[in-house]
């Protein structure tokens, strides 16, 4: 079997004319999560779980990865006689948009059954099979139940009570129970070699040769807003260390990183785990630098001070946690089982160890009082000034299926997209609750982008561009005491300075053609 870009280059031959062909490939289409963005690559590891699964299945695997390959109509051109599945792996959002481009030109090209996956058609799969050109969905962990698909589809067998496939059948969808969940240990190592991973080096970021790995999946909290819980079951896997460290090896030896995102959604739920692999990594002597999350009450009560020690001569360089709220009604709300003054305790146990503190955060929830804002804004002031290597990034609370917080987001007044293109703006930036109060953007705009990051005297060396550099570190030195005194005296009325700056970036921007901006990007567009 053949898999990623060896299988793209050495496409199986049509038939002689008057031959039919055999169905014997499958293309696993990894849709582009950040269209527009040519910063950074991600690697799609669902690709690479997916792959693993039919080894040895009697079929030639092809990995698509359109953010390497955004024109794919020769490949599906050369494998349409071929081609018994095509398979979409994709989150909601705008991987939705990519991912229904592809499905239809596959449709174009051959009569190839083609399959969904994921977070979004797991938690939709009735709404997505509403497409005509997708006939099945994998519900909850591929692996499995692709894998008996293939199987079967191959073998002209029925397809219809595989646990874990939603189907359609005369015209009417039917869900099948999802198959168990499987430790992620009982399935075969992902084929690190499937990819070129040197494409996937982020060099948009500091540090530069950066790229991200998972070593554990899942999470055992069952926050409200969150539907990581209902996608794993509350339950939370981890590799074996020792495999960790070879697959770290070959990252830093062969793809040549220096740095990594463990982008596990709860890095740090196991203490031993985690402290044995940060020993691990000193011993193997990898000096890499890395980063990951954690959740601020397991963080604060789990770890010590000389676990903090142990994870920076490791190479921790940042841990970020999903703060979510300076108000704790909300974070009583989001069921997050954590409280204010868990994070600010978080961020001083990382400082002292020179370790940066990133919070995430979210504002304009579905609440009674309306006061989370301004509380969220505060909170992120005082860490600020309690630690000004403090970096944090906000974001309109977004209703995600799935999850208890949505049927109270539709009490208030959020619609729901009726079909799967709806969903494709559907992300933390774009979505804005009908009920925010107008003129929030220009609100969030001018703290999320203009003082919070000012504040930080040394800003300016975040900035990565040599070109623009310079200027934000004028802008910096200009405003770093306006900002810090906005801070201090908590005074932000008339905000004179921050409307004038925005406001000529925003020419800038125009003429330009750039989307520059000091936050994680801007409210306004």
């Amino acid at each position: 079997m053949k898999s990623g870009a060896e299988a793209v280059l050495s496409v199986p031959a049509r038939p002689p004319s008057g031959r039919t062909a055999r169905k014997d490939t499958v293309i696993l289409f990894f849709p582009n999560p950040t269209p527009g963005d040519s910063t950074q690559a991600r690697v799609p590891y669902s690709l690479l779980y997916l792959e693993r699964a039919l080894r040895n299945a009697g079929v030639d695997v092809v990995l698509l990865d359109q953010q390497q390959q955004p024109d794919y109509s020769t490949i599906l051109a050369a494998l349409s006689d071929r081609l018994l599945l095509a398979g979409v792996s994709s989150l909601t959002g705008e991987q939705i948009y990519g991912g229904i481009a592809f499905s239809k030109k596959v449709r174009e090209n051959c009569d190839a059954s083609i399959v969904w996956g994921g977070w979004h058609p797991t938690l939709l799969p009735e709404q997505t099979l509403q497409e005509p050109y997708i006939d099945y969905v994998v519900v909850g962990q591929g692996e499995r139940p692709l894998r008996e698909l293939v199987e079967r589809l191959r073998e002209g067998k029925n397809t219809s009570d595989i646990p874990g496939i939603a189907c359609k059948h005369n015209g009417a969808v039917t869900v099948n129970p999802p198959a168990p969940l499987e430790d992620i240990n009982t399935f075969p190592r992902i084929n690190l070699s499937a990819l070129d991973l040197k494409k996937y080096v982020n060099r948009s970021r500091l540090p530069e040769h950066f790229i991200g790995y998972f070593a554990s999946h899942g999470c055992p909290l069952d926050c409200s807003f969150c539907c990581i819980g209902e996608i794993y079951h509350r339950r939370w896997q981890h590799k074996p260390v020792a495999q960790i460290i070879e697959e770290l090896r070959f990252l830093k030896e062969q793809v040549g990183i220096d740095s990594l995102l463990f982008e596990d959604d709860n890095f740090f739920v196991g203490p031993q785990f985690a402290r044995e692999l940060a020993r691990a990594m000193i011993d193997a002597g990898l000096n890499l630098k890395w980063e990951t999350s954690a959740h601020a009450h397991i963080f604060t009560k789990a770890y010590k001070d000389e676990d903090l020690d142990l994870f920076a001569r490791s190479g921790c360089q940042q841990v970020y946690i999903g703060a979510e709220s300076g108000d704790q009604e909300v974070l009583n709300l989001l069921e997050k089982g954590a409280t204010v003054e868990e994070t600010l305790r978080f961020i001083e146990m990382l400082a002292r160890h020179g370790i940066t503190p990133r919070l995430t955060t979210m504002v304009c929830l579905p609440t009674e009082s309306g006061r989370d804002f301004n509380l969220t804004l505060d909170m992120l002031r005082r860490a600020k000034l309690q630690e000004r290597s403090v970096r944090a990034s906000i974001f309109f609370y977004t209703p995600y299926p799935g999850t208890r917080l949505y049927e109270r987001a539709q009490e208030k007044g959020f619609v729901p997209p009726q079909q799967l293109s709806g969903w494709v703006h559907h992300t933390l930036r774009r979505f804005k609750a009908p009920w925010a109060p107008k003129g929030i953007d220009w609100d969030l705009e001018m703290f999320a982008n203009f003082y919070l990051p000012l504040v930080d005297p040394h800003f300016y060396r975040l900035v990565r561009s040599s070109k623009i550099r310079p200027i934000v570190f004028l802008v910096n030195k200009l405003f770093f005491p306006i900002a810090w005194l906005r801070f201090k005296t908590n005074c932000f009325r008339f905000p004179v300075e921050a409307v004038v700056f925005l406001r000529l970036l925003q020419l800038y921007n125009k003429v330009t053609g750039s989307n520059f901006c000091l936050g994680n990007g801007s409210y306004v567009d």
